[in-house]
């Protein structure tokens, strides 16, 4: 297994709502079968799995 590549900028969802997150992970949800490259794909789910976490942080829950 190779070791993850920090991400190469810094990302601060904190004034995203709740509906933005959900919409942006159903968008990566729709982009995942289009994708040839298994890098690619790879990469998507990092992505998906930062907004994922982000929406179950305890400041997200009303």
């Amino acid at each position: 297994m190779s070791q993850e590549s920090p991400w190469p900028f810094d990302v601060d969802l904190s004034a995203l709502d709740t509906g933005s997150i959900t919409n942006i992970i159903l968008d990566i949800e729709n982009h995942l079968p289009l994708l040839t490259s298994e890098n690619d794909m790879q990469e998507l789910l990092r992505v998906k799995k930062l907004f994922e976490e982000e929406l179950m942080e305890s400041r997200r829950l009303h």
